[in-house]
């Protein structure tokens, strides 16, 4: 009896049972170790992941093969590494108006989220704005990633009114044109930029500071500055009349270099003309004191003679003139009576 009892044991029923529990067992290996694997994740290149461990994060990894507890145990967010740059334009909310002037000159459009601030000398700026910010902190900007924008918006505003109170309106834009090309003016323009990315940095840190980090860091904020439409007709008006007297200063130019060289001219002709005159003069004068240079030159011995031949020259030049001459010997007549006189 009791060895049928074991044959009815091991009969068809338990070695189904006993084949259908190793089954599960194998199922449920099986099942445990695909679990397991199922935590082993590559992390591509130009990513980062942060681990969750039941909603505290416990484990930021970098590009690589990253093994964590599946789920629900561990939760994997993947992020853009820090060497990624993102852009987002953070600007305050304003109408779009027509008829802007922009930091070139040229008219256009107001973008639709345009800010507007006040300058140190009491202009108004308009400022549309793009920043590029990277992840710098992968924990804390999980915890904040879905306040990031709203927060860099805010920054920005807060950012942008203290430089724009700091600064004049020429640093933001070629607001007059005669200070368009200058050096100082064009290095205060590239500077404001460099402001701005400072101080929503501090702004960042200091919430870092305080607990309650975005994680995030601005590396670069590009800023067009444009002119409000209600000084439009004013900044028309002074560029047209800075156009007026640069043309009015450049005809003056031209006319006094004009005459200035008409000026030049005459006086080069009138000292030409002194020059040849005192020369010729100079020669004649020469020449007729030739004789008397001459005479003044010799020595005792020979100026009689001198004197002798340079009186019948010039006599005979004298007499050559007359109609007639009549020679008397005053040696022989004590009185000399001239032809027809009484």
């Amino acid at each position: 009896m009791t060895t049928s009892a074991a044959q009815a044991d091991e009969g068809p029923l338990f070695q189904s049972v006993a084949i259908a529990f190793r089954v599960v067992q194998i199922f449920v290996v099986v099942l445990a170790l695909g679990w397991l694997t199922a935590g082993v994740r590559p992390i591509p290149p130009g990513t980062q992941a942060v681990v969750e461990r039941f909603g505290r994060i416990v484990q930021v990894q970098q590009s690589g093969l990253l093994w964590s507890w599946p789920r629900p145990l561990e939760t994997l967010v993947r992020l853009p590494s820090p060497e990624r740059q993102m852009v987002l334009r953070v600007a305050a909310r304003t109408a779009a108006v027509p008829g802007i002037v922009d930091d070139s000159g040229q008219m256009g459009d107001i973008p639709p989220d345009a800010g507007l601030y006040l300058t140190g000398d009491g202009a108004v700026v308009l400022l549309d704005a793009s920043i590029t910010w990277r992840i710098a902190d992968a924990a804390a900007y999980v915890l904040a990633q879905d306040h990031v924008p709203a927060a860099l918006r805010r920054l920005f505003i807060d950012a942008a009114v203290r430089v724009a109170a700091a600064r004049q309106l020429d640093d933001f834009m070629a607001a007059r044109p005669e200070r368009a090309a200058d050096p100082a003016a064009q290095a205060a323009r590239n500077a404001v930029r460099g402001d701005l990315v400072s101080a929503m940095n501090a702004s960042l840190k200091r919430l870092a500071e305080a607990g309650a980090g975005l994680g995030v860091e601005v590396t670069r904020a590009d800023v067009t500055a444009l002119l409000p439409p209600a000084a439009k007709s004013s900044y028309d008006a002074v560029l047209d009349a800075t156009q007026r007297a640069e043309q009015g200063m450049a005809a003056a130019r031209t006319d006094a270099a004009r005459l200035r060289q008409q000026a030049d001219r005459s006086r080069d002709a009138a000292l030409t003309a002194a020059r040849a005159q005192a020369e010729e003069r100079l020669a004649k004068a020469r020449a007729s004191t030739a004789a008397i240079t001459a005479l003044e030159a010799s020595d005792a011995a020979t100026r009689p003679s001198l004197l002798d031949q340079l009186y019948r020259d010039r006599i005979s030049a004298i007499l050559a003139q007359a109609a007639s001459t009549s020679a008397v010997d005053p040696k022989s007549v004590s009185r000399v009576i001239l032809p027809g006189a009484q």
